[in-house]
């Protein structure tokens, strides 16, 4: 028989298999939750699992910590794991990267189910690097925090 486009199984079939026994599931009572790469919620489904599909999407951290990388995968190179993801490094400012993130999904045609969790997954990982790189200061630590400085309680009791 000619090699082809139908030498791997299926990726239902492959679900199937992959679905209640991977080294990835982490078990608990609120649900099955995942941590294989390029599944955008962390969610032990069909449309999110990052292994089975051949068209993949995933948003990560960048390795410098600014920025994040952005993996689509090829499913010409489906069977060559070196040659089959395209990791682009997206480290301008979040417009631009949000932006390049929807106009590659959407203008190529790639998953567009994902494409408003592969958004929330980049904000999200490039606000927690936002927020890092800032230090706490008085007005976070306010009447709203439920915290009470010293200067709040000085002030309170001099009136």
């Amino acid at each position: 028989m000619a090699r082809g486009r139908f030498d791997q199984a299926s990726s239902h079939v492959q679900w199937m298999i992959i679905r209640n026994n991977s080294s990835f599931l982490h078990k608990q009572k609120l649900g099955t939750l995942t941590k294989e790469p390029n599944n955008l919620k962390n969610r032990n489904s069909f449309r999110l699992n990052g292994l089975v599909h051949p068209k993949v999407v995933g948003v990560e951290n960048a390795t410098k910590g600014k920025g994040v990388v952005f993996t689509t995968g090829s499913t010409k190179n489906i069977r060559k794991p070196t040659k089959r993801f395209r990791k682009v490094e997206l480290t301008k400012d979040s417009r631009r990267t949000l932006t390049s993130i929807r106009r590659t999904i959407r203008k190529q045609r790639y998953r567009k189910d994902l494409k408003m969790a592969a958004l929330r997954r980049a904000s999200a990982l490039l606000r927690g690097q936002r927020l890092a790189l800032t230090t706490p200061t008085t007005a976070t630590t306010g009447k709203r925090s439920g915290k009470t400085t010293a200067a709040t309680t000085t002030t309170t009791k001099a009136s």
